[in-house]
């Protein structure tokens, strides 16, 4: 009659703990030194004061460290667990024993989990006892204790047992680990290359909008990377603990699949080797696209080479380590097949025109977005920040124009840009009546588009869709903060619930009515005003500009004007140079090549530097250069106004 065994084989833990028992314990020691000991360091030397009320995560004490370690004991711990794999005389030991292979496979996998958790336990107990004995409830809560092991818990299991279905699919302990960390970065770094090379390859493909897309969540580590100012939500986490199960069961299935004799090879499953050939392939060709496309600045020709280049490099590389030879040279027959079907490919896509050319149809769009800033048009809104994004345009005036304008876009797609022209982005997102949506961007010179974004600017629905102080109730303002744009600290704190609603009203006015031309010459000039909601909400800063009347007024009747405002008084002198008096090859000139015009009006008339403090533009014009000399700190500031804007002084002068 056959000997039962039991289920637990304590031969076999015995040997998996002597021989990666010691990764657990420099785990442990590692967590030992990175939170305990450090917190102990910190109240010995009277530095926790320092962190009170700001603590908000235990991942912010040595976060550089806890990642390291996070990322890499899982990887680590997996390649050490199932080396035996990638060792042929290991391998046919283990596999030699009578044991079924799923018995083998959970006594590796479920001991490596042990090891893993284990540490993150002993050190929670650790920390929980310190703030018991050392009273630091004021710094940490309890629950801030088991939120940062929970979050290191769930990230480590699904690094670990991603890495432990990469040991089945593998026969090398090198190629592991580096598989492992290509598998891991592998949904982030693969949409990001996708996306930029569609951009060069689709007229308008919104890639900076999608990489907007809360991308990082795609991948463990790159989501570890913020985990000191993000918080792991319950969602992810849910997510995160499933997808762990899942690689568990695969890896398993992997493993009872798998042959024996497969240990050595780079590759164990041979369906695998074709698309691990053209995978790495397709990935280098992406890369090289991009790289050569960077430095080339989007030269057509150069990102071709470099498309070419790096399909070549991955392609071989990809036979050497399948082969295990260097000798590969001669194997040009899938390289050819590959480079056809994507040619192919690019050739179909781009002679259709499908995607490039579509603009819909008036009677098929409910509502549409035009901004330069694809943060202000991402869905994904955080909780309480609408504010900071644009609502959609519905009335039909609007929504003409913006189709016109994409057009437009459209049917100047072949012009060239000069050199140094500048030039910004456009996104444009239309939301259809049948529920779906359309979004692109276009790289083009504002200059060309002035009288079509002009009455989009202009009206009252865009500047509500836009500026969040149309969008923010007056009860919801803790204080504003008013301060000048300059090198001083002239600043104002306004939390009276009436001046503060009165303030706004009459930025609301200003805003209002001002032109797009004004927008476009006053830009980064003034004074700005922040707006505090309470919980480290801020809006971010709303200019003050020379021609918003309103606030100006309200701010002379409270006797603000001059504590948040640059003025005369701030300045030693300033020098206006006009533009017919340099040459430097249409370089914009340095300070020092400025000042050695000699041709120049040199004004320290209080009044009129104001005036010219009212008339300079951040946008540089070219009509006349105009240097501000501050009193402090040797500040210098270089600016430019046009002819229009010119006080009359400085014409009768030049």
């Amino acid at each position: 009659m056959p000997s039962k065994m039991s289920w637990f084989n304590k031969e076999i833990i015995i040997q998996i703990a002597r021989s990666t028992g010691w990764i657990s314990i420099v785990y442990f020691l590692g967590l030992l030194f990175i939170l305990p000991i450090q917190l102990m360091m910190m109240y010995s030397e009277e530095r926790l004061p320092d962190y009170r009320g700001k603590l908000s995560s235990l991942f912010q004490v040595n976060f550089e460290l806890q990642l390291g370690l996070l990322v890499i004991v899982p990887v680590i711990l997996a390649v050490f667990l199932f080396r035996f794999l990638h060792m042929k005389q290991a391998s046919d030991l283990m596999h030699s024993l009578p044991l079924k292979r799923e018995k083998v496979f959970h006594h590796y996998a479920v001991t490596g989990i042990v090891f893993l958790i284990l540490p993150v336990s002993a050190i929670t107990l650790i920390i929980v006892i310190l703030q018991s004995a050392l009273d630091l409830e004021t710094i940490y809560r309890l629950k801030d204790i088991f939120y940062w092991a929970g979050t290191t818990a769930v990230i480590a299991l699904l690094l670990y047992t991603a890495s432990v279905m990469i040991a089945m699919t593998t026969g090398i302990s090198a190629v592991h680990a580096v598989l492992a960390y290509i598998f891991l970065f592998f949904p982030v770094g693969i949409i990001m290359l996708l996306f930029y090379n569609l951009k060069i390859l689709l007229y308008g493909f919104p890639s900076e909008f999608f990489l907007q897309q809360q991308l990082e969540k795609m991948s463990p580590i790159t989501y570890a990377t913020g985990l000191n100012g993000r918080t792991f939500q319950w969602g992810d986490a849910a997510i995160y603990l499933i997808l762990a199960v899942v690689f568990y069961i695969l890896a398993l299935v992997f493993y009872k699949k798998r042959n024996v004799e497969q240990a050595s090879e780079a590759i164990a499953f041979p369906k695998l080797r074709s698309i691990f050939k053209y995978g790495v392939t397709f990935c280098t060709m992406l890369v090289g696209g991009t790289y050569f496309g960077g430095v080339s600045n989007n030269s057509l020709s150069w990102i071709i080479f470099g498309y070419v280049i790096g399909a070549v490099f991955g392609y071989f590389i990809a036979e050497m380590v399948l082969q295990k030879t260097w000798r590969v040279f001669a194997r040009l027959k899938g390289l050819a097949i590959y480079g056809a079907v994507v040619a192919l490919l690019v050739l179909s896509v781009k002679t259709l025109g499908i995607y490039e050319n579509r603009v819909p149809d008036l009677s098929d769009i409910q509502s549409v977005q035009l901004t330069n800033e694809p943060y202000w048009i991402w869905n994904n809104a955080e909780p309480g920040e609408d504010y900071n994004r644009m609502k959609p345009l519905k009335e039909e005036a609007n929504i003409m124009a913006v189709r016109r304008m994409h057009q437009q876009i459209l049917a100047d797609r072949k012009l060239k840009h000069r050199k140094n022209e500048q030039t910004i982005s456009y996104f444009v997102r239309y939301e259809l009546k049948k529920g779906s949506s359309i979004t692109r961007e276009y790289q083009v010179n504002e200059r060309l588009y002035e009288d079509f974004f002009k009455p989009v600017f202009e009206s009252k629905e865009y500047k509500q869709a836009t500026e969040p102080i149309f969008k923010i109730k007056d009860n919801q303002m803790k204080s504003l903060n008013i301060r000048a744009n300059g090198p001083m600290n002239k600043r104002v704190t306004l939390s009276n619930p009436v001046e503060m609603k009165e303030a706004i009203t009459a930025l609301r006015k200003d805003v209002l009515a001002e032109t797009y031309e004004e927008n476009l010459y006053y830009r980064d000039r003034g004074s700005s005003v922040e707006i505090y909601l309470g919980n480290d909400r801020f809006v971010y800063p709303i200019e003050i500009k020379p021609t918003y009347r309103n606030i100006s007024n309200w701010l002379m009747e409270k006797k603000l004007k001059e504590r948040v405002t640059v003025t005369g008084e701030d300045l030693s002198h300033v020098l206006v140079i006009k533009g017919d008096q340099w040459n430097f090859n249409d370089k914009e000139p340095s300070l020092e090549e400025l000042e050695s015009i000699e041709d120049s009006l040199v004004i320290k008339d209080k009044p009129q530097m104001e005036q010219l403090l009212d008339a300079a533009s951040a946008y540089d014009r070219k009509e006349y250069k105009v240097i501000f000399y501050y009193k402090f700190g040797d500040y210098t500031e270089i600016m430019s106004f046009d002819e229009e804007h010119a006080p009359d002084f400085v014409k009768k002068h030049f």
